[in-house]
């Protein structure tokens, strides 16, 4: 364990989100690690947010369940916490969400480009965020695992100690 807080501990490697380039991501590796994602977005621009369609039709014409996260929702539970310039302890830049992966390219486009059936934050549908900075840090895991079952137990584990160390995201699901 003391060997994944050493690493969590040091620096990320940082990419900007650009939503006018399908391509951004593809700087970053398809390796697994962890990341976060960080903006200057007010809260209260997140909470107005539309939410996602419930359901989409998919190719084939079946009705299926949409998996992009609900970025009003999760944002509003926090509302309260905010100051009057809807910025989170006064920071202009703040963390909203953080994870692991066991793919951080793929990761990284599914938070940007998301497929309405895939689950991430899918960015890019929301219009009003796009005037503000939004960056993507990662850290590859460079842990050799005994087996493949410990690299999935690395990257939870990680995962969680990152956000004890740094705090719970307000866009991750509690």
């Amino acid at each position: 364990m003391q060997e994944i807080t050493s690493m969590l501990a040091s620096k990320f490697k940082v990419k900007d989100i650009d939503f006018d380039n399908s391509q951004w991501h593809l700087a970053i590796p398809s390796s697994s690690g962890w990341y976060f994602i960080e903006t200057n977005t007010p809260i209260e621009v997140l909470v107005n947010l539309s939410s996602p369609p419930s359901k989409y039709t998919n190719n084939d014409g079946d009705q299926k369940k949409c998996r992009n996260y609900n970025i009003s929702s999760r944002a509003g539970s926090l509302l309260s916490c905010v100051g009057s310039d809807g910025v989170i302890g006064g920071q202009s830049f703040r963390v909203v969400y953080s994870g692991m992966a066991k793919n951080l390219l793929n990761r990284a486009r599914e938070h940007t480009f998301a497929h309405l059936g895939t689950a991430g934050l899918a960015l890019a549908n929301y219009q009003e965020i796009k005037d503000y900075d939004w960056k993507f840090h990662y850290l590859i895991n460079t842990i050799v695992p005994a087996s493949k079952a410990h690299r999935n137990v690395i990257l939870k584990l990680g995962e969680q100690i990152w956000r004890a160390s740094n705090g719970w995201p307000i866009l991750c699901a509690g």
